[in-house]
């Protein structure tokens, strides 16, 4: 399992949308199967997903949306969030 995080780490630096689309596919169904494998990566995994949140191709943009509902799903931690959800982070809201 750490060479498939290790690689859909690497993969998430492609330039090419339709790849960075998958890699959020991956995550989601990772969270959605086995969200305590993602957990200590979680901050890595947080961080890529607000940036393709912002991504300009909206397909790649929308599966990162996806990752919102699954980590609500799987019961995780809400304090985990929090450091990226403060009213004084603004910058951070996320348009799904």
């Amino acid at each position: 399992m750490d060479k498939y995080l290790h690689g859909l780490f690497d993969l998430a630096n492609d330039p090419a949308a339709e790849v960075r689309k998958l890699v959020c596919a991956a995550f989601v169904q990772l969270i959605e199967v086995r969200p305590s494998v993602l957990e200590p990566h979680m901050k890595n995994a947080i961080e890529y997903m607000l940036q393709v949140n912002k991504d300009t191709d909206d397909e790649a943009a929308l599966e990162a949306c996806e990752f919102w509902s699954a980590y609500c799903d799987a019961q995780l931690p809400p304090e985990i969030l929090r450091e990226y959800f403060t009213t004084s982070n603004s910058s951070m809201l996320i348009v799904c």
